[in-house]
């Protein structure tokens, strides 16, 4: 029994090595070295005693906080998930075999910057309280938000293209969970489309949508400010 447990060991320390290996061969080809000595160096991070993910810093360069004000926080996650795509498809640029990977990142990071978007415009405009909008249905959070912006807006039928935009959005990942994970609620993979799709199109497009974002908040709040 003994020597039985002890095979069952060593096959399963084996397993976890060859499954490290396996992981450092597929980000070294991420990134391929630009010279043939760089093949013969390729250390990677390992966690080490004391590590701790939340370190203190007084370096003003590297260090972020946390906001203490509920509306500025909303803001900055909305404004982070936004910047947090358009990061991801330029890396895709600079490394252009990350896109098979990072598409479902860089999807679920613009998906949730308008449903944070749309929230923000129910929430600050609409009478909209938490437990109103406690989903992450975008088509239904949309339809909300166009009734607030349209009764207050001049006309402008850009509207109308932001709705297909969103609605696009929320066929893709009806429940926010497509590019989360590789099964749904029902363990069956989400069904998304087939093809090549033009990653930095995506930025453009969604650089666009944030405008309007933008804009809707700057025009509900003047119009907020200005009283009835």
């Amino acid at each position: 029994m003994t020597e039985r447990c002890g095979r069952v060991k060593r096959r399963t320390e084996a397993s976890f090595v060859v499954g490290v290996m396996r992981h450092t061969e597929i980000k070294f080809m991420r990134k391929p070295p630009k010279k043939y000595e760089k093949l013969l160096d390729r250390s990677y991070r390992w966690p080490k005693n004391g590590d701790r993910l939340l370190r203190k810093t007084i370096d003003w360069n590297t260090g972020a906080d946390f906001s203490g004000d509920v509306l500025s926080r909303h803001v900055h996650i909305w404004r982070g998930y936004m910047s947090a795509g358009d990061t991801l498809v330029e890396d895709c640029r600079r490394n252009p075999p990350e896109r098979h990977f990072m598409i479902y990142p860089i999807l679920f990071v613009y998906r949730h910057a308008i449903e944070l978007a749309i929230k923000w415009i129910l929430t600050m405009y609409g009478g909209y309280g938490p437990n109103d909008i406690a989903h992450h249905d975008l088509w239904q959070l949309w339809k909300l938000c166009r009734e607030v912006i349209d009764a207050a807006g001049d006309g402008d039928r850009t509207i109308d293209t932001v709705e297909q935009i969103v609605k696009e959005m929320h066929d893709l990942d009806k429940s926010a969970l497509a590019f989360r994970y590789g099964i749904d609620k029902n363990n069956k993979p989400p069904k998304l489309p087939e093809g090549l799709y033009d990653l930095e199109n995506i930025r453009d497009v969604m650089t666009g949508v944030g405008h309007f974002f933008d804009g809707a908040d700057g025009m509900l709040s003047d119009l907020a400010d200005a009283g009835p």
